[in-house]
C-alpha cells in the first residue's frame, strides 16, 4: 500500500507539463533581444536580461544537480508547502536574494550561450522525470529558500522559476530607456 504522500503518475506529467509550459514562456520573453537589449540595466542595483538569463541558467544547473543526487527518505511531505509553492514561487513581489554560485559574474559572453546552458540543465532534469521510478515525494533536498522539501516540490519551484524571471524580463522591456 502507498503512502498518503507518494507521488502519483498525473503528479509526474504535470510537473512534465508545468516545466515544458515555463521553458516556452521564458524562452519567448528573450527571442529577439538583441545585444544592446540584454545589456540594458534599468537601474544601477538591477540585474541586465543577461545577468538573469545567467541566474536562471546557473540555478537551473544547481536545481537540476539537487534533482538527481536526491537522498531517500521517509520523512513526510508537508503538503502544504504544494500549495505555498504554487501561491508564491512566481510572484515578483517578493524578493528573495540570489544564493552564492547563481549570481551573475559573467559566465556567458551572450544570450544564446546562457539559453543554451538552460536548455540542456532542463533537458537532463526532464529526462530524470521522465525515466526514474522514484517516489519523488520519498527523496529529500534542502532548498536555499524552501528548506527540507521532497523533490517533487524542489521540482515545482524549479518549474517557476523562469516563469519568475520572465515576469523581470518584461519589466525590463517595459522600463524607461530600454533600446529599440
Amino acid at each position: 500500500m502507498s503512502s498518503p504522500t507518494a507521488q502519483t503518475n498525473s503528479e509526474r506529467e504535470n510537473l512534465l507539463q508545468l516545466l515544458r509550459r515555463t521553458e516556452s514562456l521564458y524562452l519567448a520573453t528573450l527571442e529577439g533581444v538583441s545585444p544592446a537589449q540584454a545589456g540594458f540595466r534599468p537601474a544601477p542595483e538591477r540585474w541586465c536580461i543577461l545577468e538573469i538569463a545567467e541566474h536562471v541558467a546557473t540555478t537551473e544547473e544547481f536545481m537540476s544537480r539537487f534533482t538527481v543526487t536526491a537522498s531517500p527518505s521517509t520523512e513526510e511531505t508537508d503538503l502544504s508547502m504544494d500549495q505555498k509553492i504554487h501561491r508564491f514561487a512566481a510572484d515578483r513581489g517578493r524578493r528573495f536574494s540570489a544564493p552564492d554560485g547563481t549570481r551573475p559574474c559573467g559566465r556567458f559572453g551572450s544570450l544564446a550561450e546562457a539559453v543554451a546552458t538552460f536548455r540542456n540543465a532542463l533537458q537532463k532534469t526532464i529526462e530524470h522525470l521522465e525515466q526514474t521510478s522514484s517516489d519523488l515525494r520519498r527523496s529529500r533536498v534542502m532548498h536555499p529558500a524552501a528548506g527540507n522539501i521532497d523533490v517533487h516540490q524542489n521540482l515545482l519551484i524549479m518549474a517557476y522559476h523562469p516563469e519568475r524571471h520572465a515576469k523581470q524580463i518584461e519589466e525590463i522591456k517595459t522600463s524607461e530607456g530600454y533600446p529599440k
